[in-house]
């Protein structure tokens, strides 16, 4: 019973957790790039 109760416990936090992570808003969305530089005495 404890072994199946501590199982269920532990998976429920997962699941929450990776439930909560996919939900956020900003999962879907890059930050645009730097502006790029010329490199050297050009």
């Amino acid at each position: 019973m404890i072994d199946t109760l501590s199982l269920l416990v532990s998976h429920g936090v997962i699941l929450l957790a990776a439930w909560r992570l996919l939900s956020r808003p900003d999962l879907d969305r890059d930050p645009p790039p730097a502006p790029q530089e010329p490199v050297g005495d050009a």
